[in-house]
């Protein structure tokens, strides 16, 4: 995240413009299993009031949307908000602030705030008390984490070719599940600072096959890529898809790691 951490306020809101509708397609949804252990957890209801934070595209809104709920979706990327109206038009109580949490006009409380891989983007002081502001005494804060996936270790090394060949260095780090976990576990520790107590955390190992153009949307959709000069980036693209298809073949088997945070606020201030 250190490259988008640099940027400014106006820079982050635009940040992933360039690469919305990569994102869109290559970046996984949340395994429906740690959908429905964070939904029972926070015990979801149709009526509980939900404060998306980084709500993207709706990668998560639509899953737990199909739960109930009325979602107010808080998100500074013009181009994201654009797309997750369509993703989320069958959803009628959704509402879009483009904002940050930091900066939105918002009225608690809420019964539960959401942040699918976005926890990190927030001001993590202030970010933080404006949640315990929202949040209603008992109500949730649900952090939902993906890691990137990465080829399976039979293709590791032509991948990682193709990479080099391409002139752009892959930047997704191998690591284990448990380390992995020990990451996603490290992110919340803002929460665990506050007023909150930790009901839930829970993680699990995903396989999914990815086409060559998928898996180079997916990076596309990464900050390293969206870092280079645009001209660059379609050189690279297409440097990656001729080089992996040569490489590799026309499949990525990749596994990956996603996770479920769960803190309930206390009823205290």
């Amino acid at each position: 995240m250190a490259i988008y951490d640099e940027q400014t306020d106006d820079e982050k809101a635009r940040w992933y413009s360039n690469g919305a509708r990569f994102y869109v397609e290559g970046r996984p949804r949340y395994p429906a299993a740690v959908i429905a252990a964070a939904a029972a957890v926070a015990e979801w209801q149709p009526q509980s009031r939900v404060l998306e934070i980084g709500s993207g595209p709706g990668t998560a809104t639509q899953d737990f949307a199909a739960s109930g709920g009325r979602f107010t979706c808080v998100e500074p990327n013009a181009d994201f908000v654009a797309i997750a109206r369509d993703v989320l038009a069958p959803f009628p109580d959704i509402t879009f602030e483009t904002s940050t949490l930091e900066q939105a006009d918002l009225s608690g409380p809420f019964d539960i705030v959401l942040a699918a891989s976005s926890f990190h983007w927030i001001d993590q002081k202030r970010g933080v008390q404006r949640i315990e502001e929202l949040l209603a005494p008992g109500g949730f804060a649900v952090l939902l984490w993906n890691k990137e996936p990465q080829p399976v270790a039979q293709q590791a090394e032509a991948v990682d070719e193709a990479f080099q060949r391409s002139g752009y260095r892959q930047p997704i780090e191998r690591q284990s599940r448990d380390e992995i976990a020990k990451v996603f576990w490290g992110l919340s520790e803002p929460l665990q600072k506050a007023a909150f107590a930790e009901r839930l955390f829970c993680h699990v190992e995903v396989a999914d096959d990815y086409s060559v153009d998928r898996f180079v949307a997916l990076h596309r959709s990464l900050s390293p890529f969206l870092a280079l000069p645009p001209e660059k980036q379609t050189d690279v693209a297409e440097a990656l898809i001729e080089n992996l298809s040569a490489l590799v073949g026309p499949t990525i088997r990749t596994t990956r790691i996603s996770a479920a945070h769960i803190f309930q606020r206390s009823d205290h201030r």
